[in-house]
């Protein structure tokens, strides 16, 4: 009774530490959220899985969150709570899995899944993202689960059905988001190794039922954009070695706030954790390959380590053994918990990229203002140029062009010197084919606009002459009292 009880201790104590600190940064969300929306939209009113009405553009990473909040759409919730709702539904789960680990793996003990799960509840790059609106706990709920049903096969002779059961979580894990394959390529090579070694065939089960799935969407996917990759991708990678010494950067800063989960998962290369849990390792391996990739992509720009998020619960259950394995005494491990916990927990507080930047990021807050102001003061018809491309859309209703590219594939496929140099997914633009568009407004910098150019197209306009004989700027008063500031088309 008191082993059980130390798992709901533990599940309640993430679970409201997850709900102050979303209360705490409310009402927040990122803005990217709201093209997601734009998409679940359009797909639930018949338009297709577009950005713009007819234009064919993968401009978002997560089909599988698109397709679900379209479904909750379909069943009358409104698309900004039910983005909520499932965010803090899959944050839930990702706890509850956590706290019940020692069910999927027998080496791990109640007390390891218990510490995971409050690591995980009071770790700052893990929980503002349950409200924000994007798919990122959901990506994170399955990469855990498949690594939690991989390592449960481990000691099965004959493991057949689970890893093909497998095949269809890394599948939709791979549907979640792209980076869901560099997982599934993990566990497939671990497991091909262990079927050449046993001489079976039980990989072929993972691979096949993998590709019923995810081979018929990947199908779909390029017929429907002509393209292997999301058009977020050429928006914002690349391959320089800018972009290598930017994502470095990243993934030192990251070190800060997650320094204890990662000094702890270190010991996993240690003689002892490897005589323990040595046929778990891949749970570090996967958390080094998934870096690996960050670094190379050069990292992110978005609050509180996004990209990292959905690898913190794998950092904190290879943290939770590490610290259980290490630390033999009652006393001491209870004061190091301590450590670790109320670490974590001024880490949400005082880190710049996980408090800071998510308080004074307004962009998706004045975007609605701004968008509803172009719906209330425009014609339907109108056309509008922005950097903004979530919130002022969504609102707005009308065609935009999306000036940073993602949903874009002129601009997102421009090549562009110097990329990794600049802000992560802000360094692509064309001033001169977003004057040939020859839209009816267009907004410099951010959600409000501005005076003066911020971005890439923003500046290619103003240099150019005809963008200042076609175009003049205009301050309109918005009713917070707020200026919005907009370029529109001389008449």
């Amino acid at each position: 009774m008191a082993k059980k009880s130390l798992t709901w201790i533990a599940v309640a104590v993430s679970i409201i530490t997850i709900a102050v600190h979303n209360i705490c940064i409310y009402p927040w969300m990122l803005d990217d959220a709201f093209i997601l929306f734009r998409y679940a939209e359009n797909f639930f009113s018949g338009h297709g899985l577009v950005y713009n009405i007819g234009e064919r553009v993968e401009g978002y990473t997560s089909f599988l969150w698109v397709v679900l909040l379209a479904i909750g759409r379909r069943v009358g919730f409104d698309i900004i709570f039910f983005s909520k709702l499932l965010g803090m539904l899959f944050s839930i789960s990702c706890i509850l899995l956590l706290a019940h680990t020692h069910r999927f793996i027998r080496k791990i003990d109640r007390k390891v899944s218990a510490l995971g799960a409050v690591l995980l509840g009071t770790c700052g790059i893990f929980t503002p993202w349950a409200t924000s609106g994007m798919e990122v706990t959901l990506f994170a709920f399955v990469t855990l689960l498949s690594l939690l049903i991989y390592a449960s096969t481990k000691h099965l002779a004959d493991n057949r059905r689970r890893l093909g059961f497998l095949g269809i979580i890394c599948a939709l894990s791979t549907m979640a988001r792209p980076e869901g394959v560099l997982v599934f390529a993990v566990i497939f090579v671990d497991q091909l190794v262990a079927s050449l070694k046993n001489g079976n065939k039980a990989v072929l089960y993972l691979a096949i039922c993998y590709l019923i799935i995810y081979l018929p969407y990947f199908m779909w996917r390029y017929s429907y954009y002509g393209y292997l990759l999301p058009n977020t991708f050429y928006a914002k990678a690349g391959m320089s070695i800018d972009l290598v010494t930017r994502g470095l950067k990243y993934a030192f800063r990251f070190s800060i706030p997650a320094f204890l989960l990662i000094i702890s998962s270190l010991a996993s290369a240690s003689r002892k954790w490897l005589s323990r849990y040595g046929s778990l390792f891949i749970l570090p391996l996967v958390a080094a390959t998934y870096t690996m990739y960050i670094i190379l992509v050069g990292g992110d720009c978005m609050p509180a380590f996004r990209f990292f998020a959905p690898i913190a619960p794998l950092l904190c259950l290879v943290s939770a053994m590490s610290i259980s394995l290490l630390i033999r005494k009652k006393l001491a491990a209870l004061l190091i918990v301590t450590v670790f916990v109320l670490y974590n927990i001024a880490q949400m507080r005082i880190d710049s990229e996980i408090y800071g930047h998510i308080i004074h990021d307004k962009v998706a807050l004045h975007g609605k203002e701004v968008g509803l102001w172009f719906r209330k003061h425009t014609s339907p018809q109108a056309v509008i140029a922005t950097n903004t491309a979530g919130s002022v859309p969504f609102f707005a209703k009308l065609k935009t062009i999306d000036m940073l590219g993602m949903n874009d594939n002129r601009i997102a496929h421009r090549q562009i010197s110097g990329m990794g140099k600049g802000w992560a997914g802000h360094e692509k633009g064309d001033g001169a084919y977003v004057l040939s568009r020859s839209p009816d407004y267009i907004l410099f910098g951010s959600s409000l606009g501005s005076q003066y150019p911020v971005f890439l197209s923003d500046k290619e306009l103003y240099m150019n002459p005809a963008f200042h004989r076609r175009y003049s700027l205009k301050v309109h008063r918005l009713a917070s009292g707020r200026s919005l500031w907009v370029y529109e088309k001389r008449k």
